[in-house]
Order: structure tokens, then C-alpha cells, then sequence
């Protein structure tokens, strides 16, 4: 009987062979590498290399030069975007060569909060931020498409700019004259990168920034070389032809091995899947507690984002429990209800009333449910 399976068996695997060798053959793939050599480590390389063919000296540092000219242009990329990446002296230096007639390109408001001017997200998801359309901007005579994140924007308060450019989504570029010298904040730079700069009309909106309103002596873009490339910034390589599968090389010198190991492998899985002696009976159910239910019952709401639905039924019983015992304290404001409950609990009145009235932050909430159990106990 065994022989008969093993012969069954040597048949079917040998069918299944001559039909994957006539079926499968070797093919080339193209398979994301990411890139490479400098343009792994600056982002901006290809805006570098736009700027030089087009006839402006440009040069990436990890500094602030020292040598800047006020004809100059001066962008600000990466962590020099923080406001801890700069020094009091260092902002103070940038501050004087705008008003000297530098130009300063940033995608930040926290350098110049002069400006005052705030940078918000709408919330956007993935798929949402991929189907915005680009903004049309008309920054000189031709019309450009700029492809902006559409999960950034900006706004300002007092200090009204000369240019704003804006779309659905909010506003995404203001320029500043400041002194002799110019401001120019976006909501973000990633155009500019080396996977973006190629798309829409992203180059040509660069070089116009660059050199707004004056021709640009020379072009600096600070940025720190060892910045992680964002996911998407890759290039593709061809593997060879040529270079056969593990699983082919497999096959081909150790075929015998494999079919060996295969029947093996059948065999101890039949064997396996008898079963020797009765089959055990199923251990009793144990009953949960009702406050295990309770507990799971609050902790799926507070996965699901539902901490006011836990907050609410809190301060129904609270209320609910005051009305047994001072039902005439109902009656009274929120700040006269809170004082009343302060004496009796001695808590502070205004933290009470947060209790009572206040919102559903992660914090708030945990002290929340402290007062409001605290005073029931007190009740």
C-alpha cells in the first residue's frame, strides 16, 4: 500500500514539474532601489543642477555662510526649519541681510515670528493629499501649476503681505518686503525636491522664485546632508536577465533533494493527522465578572475615540445621585453649583466646574473622572 502512494505520489509531483517548466520561464524586473551616490543625501540636488545649467552659482552647506552678499538668495530646508536649529545671533544676522536686500525662502513661521504668521494642517488623509489638484498660480505673465501639499497652509494676522497666493485649501506662499530685502514663507517645499522638481510646472516656479524681482548673485540652499530621503524618492534598476531564481538554481541541482523532502513531508503530516486515544472533553466556561464587561466596555470606547460618551454617563450618575441627596442644588448655576460642591468636597471650584463642563482631552478627561468620583463618594 505504501509503495502505491509513494509511486501516486512521484507521479503527480513529476506532472506538476513538467507543467511549471513549460509554463514559468526566466524574466527581467525593475525593482525600487531608492537612490543613490549625493542624491540620497540631498534632497535637493536637483534643484541644485537646475540652478547651475541655467548660469546661477549655486551651493549646498550644512551652515549658515558666513559670506552671504545682499544680491544673494538664501533657503532654508529641513531641520533649519525648527526654531532651535538657528541661534539668537544667527536669526538676528539673517534679520539685518534682509534689510539689507537679501532674499530668505523658508517654509516655516517659527524663525520670524515678526511676521507673525501661523502654519495649520487641514487633516487630510493620503488618499486625499494624491487627488488635490495643483494650484494655479499667475506669478508673472504665464499661468504655472504648482502642486503644493494641500495639508499645509498658512495664515497671518497683522503684518499684511505684498503677495498672497492661495487656493481651497488655504493660502501657500506669502511675500514680505522687509527693508530693502524680501520674505518668501510657503506652506511647504517638498516642489522642489528631487523626485517633485520635474513635475507640473515646479521648475520654472523655482527659478522665477529665485530670482524674484532682482536676478539672484548667488543661491544657497542650508540643509543637513544627513536627512533620511522620504520613501517615495527612488529610481528604478533592472536586474540582469541573465541571473537565474534562487528557486530555479534550487531546482535545477538539487531537484532530487526536494521531491525527497516533499514525500517525507507528506507522509508525517498523514501521520500527524491521526489521532491516538478519545478525544478530551472541553473545559467549563468560566463566567466573567460584570465589571470585567464594565472595563472592556470603557476601554472600547476609548479606542474608538468615544471618551465623551464615558465622560457623559459620569456626570449623568453624578447628577443623578445629587438629586437624591440636594435636589435643590440643581437649580443653581454652573459656578454656583461648583462652589457649593467645593465646600463639600474640597476640591477647587473652578476645577470643578471643568469636571462638570469641560472638555474631552486625554487629560482633562482622567482628571475629570477623578473629581467627579471623588465628589460622589463625598455625596
Amino acid at each position: 500500500m505504501q509503495r502505491i502512494i509513494l509511486l501516486l505520489l512521484s507521479i503527480v509531483l513529476i506532472l506538476i514539474s513538467y507543467w511549471f517548466y513549460n509554463n514559468f520561464k526566466i524574466v527581467s524586473e525593475s525593482v525600487e532601489i531608492g537612490y543613490e551616490g549625493e542624491a540620497r543625501d540631498n534632497p535637493l540636488l536637483a534643484a541644485e543642477r537646475l540652478l547651475e545649467r541655467m548660469g546661477t552659482p549655486v551651493k549646498s552647506v550644512e551652515f549658515l555662510p558666513d559670506e552671504l552678499d545682499t544680491q544673494d538668495t538664501l533657503i532654508l530646508y529641513g531641520r533649519f526649519l525648527n526654531e532651535d536649529a538657528l541661534s539668537e545671533e544667527q536669526i538676528q544676522q539673517l534679520i539685518y541681510w534682509i534689510e539689507e536686500g537679501g532674499h530668505l525662502i523658508l517654509a516655516s513661521e517659527k524663525l520670524f515670528t515678526v511676521l507673525d504668521i501661523k502654519q495649520y494642517q487641514n487633516g487630510l488623509n493620503e488618499a486625499e493629499i494624491a487627488q488635490a489638484p495643483p494650484t494655479e498660480i499667475f506669478f508673472t505673465e504665464d499661468s504655472l501649476k504648482v502642486a503644493f501639499n494641500p495639508d499645509y497652509y498658512l495664515e497671518y494676522s497683522d503684518y499684511e503681505p505684498a503677495l498672497e497666493i492661495s487656493d481651497e485649501y488655504g493660502s501657500h506662499l506669502l511675500i514680505y518686503y522687509y527693508g530693502t530685502g524680501l520674505i518668501t514663507v510657503l506652506s511647504d517645499l517638498a516642489f522642489i525636491e528631487n523626485d517633485k522638481i520635474g513635475e507640473y510646472d515646479h521648475a520654472q516656479f523655482f527659478w522665477e522664485l529665485v530670482h524674484l524681482e532682482r536676478q539672484a548673485a548667488h543661491v544657497w540652499l542650508l540643509h543637513s546632508q544627513m536627512e533620511e530621503m522620504p520613501p517615495e524618492n527612488s529610481q528604478m534598476e533592472e536586474i540582469p536577465p541573465n541571473v537565474p531564481s534562487l528557486w530555479l538554481l534550487l531546482w535545477k541541482n538539487m531537484w532530487t533533494v526536494i521531491i525527497s523532502a516533499t514525500i517525507l513531508l507528506l507522509f508525517w503530516l498523514w501521520s500527524a493527522s491521526r489521532r491516538f486515544g478519545s478525544v478530551l472533553p472541553d473545559p467549563p466556561r468560566a463566567r466573567r465578572r460584570l465589571l470585567e464587561h464594565i472595563e472592556a466596555s470603557g476601554h472600547f470606547l476609548w479606542r474608538h475615540n468615544q471618551a465623551q460618551v464615558l465622560l457623559d454617563s459620569a456626570r449623568q450618575a453624578l447628577l443623578k445621585r445629587l438629586e437624591s441627596v440636594h435636589p435643590d442644588w440643581l437649580a443653581l448655576s454652573q459656578l454656583e453649583l461648583s462652589q457649593h460642591l467645593a465646600q463639600l468636597c474640597e476640591w477647587p471650584a473652578d476645577e470643578i466646574e471643568k469636571a462638570l463642563h469641560g472638555n474631552k482631552a486625554a487629560f482633562a478627561f482622567t482628571r475629570a473622572i477623578q473629581i467627579i468620583t471623588q465628589i460622589g463618594k463625598k455625596l
